[in-house]
């Protein structure tokens, strides 16, 4: 990444709240999302520039990794590259995924009205995300062949015994079935019991401390088994702040 020097820095300082990313980009080689995390490091706010609130910020890390931009920005009634330009700053940043070739189209069609196929299996011969090949599938208009099966005594006794200890998915895998048709039994039979929430160790709380503003958080919530809400929710507690300190 090309670095700030002094006489950038000094184009960015007097020009920025006047003139905006564009300009001193232009001014300086920088990109434009460069441009606006510097900015945002030194506190310096272009006259035009909404600045996030705390409740777009946590909206951003909770729906990033499977809406599209252009459905988030429209939903905090931003433009697309601001959007884009704080989730760099966040680093959840993921390059905009390459157009689907005819081939990959030609065989979506095929794949997906093929009920021996799964959506994560159509997804994995693809090599697409799911939200993206369901999306993709979405607007070509193909539908998904609709496949009834009846449940037999064991298959309900499995679930049964086994609805606490596993998730939707895990059961699913073992009946060969979808995780939708294991959770649609599941209320249908009563199964609406959940385990009582996790308590949080001392463990869990010093990783967060450690990693909450050093590695983008959906990470966190892998590693310690939780959802991004209950990490973004643990941090205020913790005494954590998603803002940078003013050096």
């Amino acid at each position: 990444m090309k670095k700030w020097t002094s006489y950038h820095l000094r184009i960015l300082k007097k020009q920025y709240t006047e003139k905006g990313a564009k300009y001193v980009a232009k001014r300086t080689g920088h990109p434009v999302y460069s441009v606006v995390a510097k900015a945002n490091s030194l506190g310096i706010y272009s006259g035009s520039l909404r600045r996030w609130t705390q409740f777009e910020v946590n909206y951003l890390l909770k729906n990033y990794s499977n809406k599209p931009v252009d459905s988030i920005a429209r939903s905090l009634t931003r433009n697309k590259a601001s959007v884009e330009n704080k989730a760099r700053q966040l680093d959840i940043y993921v390059p905009k995924p390459k157009k689907w070739t005819d081939e990959q189209l030609k065989l979506l069609k095929e794949l997906w009205t093929n009920k021996k196929y799964s959506i994560d299996d159509v997804a994995a011969k693809l090599n697409k995300t799911r939200p993206a090949t369901h999306f993709q599938a979405w607007k070509m208009g193909l539908r998904r062949p609709q496949v009834w099966h009846y449940w037999t005594k064991e298959e309900t006794k499995y679930l049964k015994k086994n609805f606490r200890k596993k998730t939707y998915v895990q059961i699913a895998k073992d009946l060969g079935m979808t995780r939708i048709a294991v959770f649609q039994k599941a209320i249908k039979s009563g199964l609406r019991l959940r385990r009582a929430p996790r308590a949080w160790t001392a463990a869990d709380d010093e990783y967060i401390r450690q990693n909450y503003r050093k590695i983008p958080t959906r990470d966190i919530a892998a590693k310690l088994d939780r959802s991004l809400d209950a990490i973004i929710n643990r941090a205020g507690p913790l005494g954590i702040s998603r803002k940078k300190v003013k050096k």
